[in-house]
């Protein structure tokens, strides 16, 4: 019993040691800079609505939007008519 009690705590700290060394990895770069986040997100959305990537975002925004709707409503339709039955 304490062998698989020794066993548990060993895996635990590895996993613990594991989740500690790689929680920095997905640290943006961008951050390292002064006010660099910041920066990115503001020229990244003056650049999205210059060159129109947001106006495509939006209207497949839109789009999927309408299309998880449509779906809603012939799910709920066919729902309807096998209580019919």
């Amino acid at each position: 019993m304490q062998a698989m009690i020794s066993w548990m705590l060993a895996g635990a700290a590895a996993v613990s040691a594991l989740v500690v060394i790689s929680s920095g990895q997905n640290v943006a770069f961008a951050c390292n800079r002064t006010a660099g986040c910041t920066t990115d997100v503001q020229l990244e959305d003056y650049q999205m609505k210059r060159d129109g990537r947001m106006d495509e975002a939006l209207r497949a925004g839109r789009d999927n939007a309408e299309a998880f709707r449509k779906l809603q409503a012939a799910e709920e339709r066919a729902r309807r008519a096998n209580a019919r039955r």
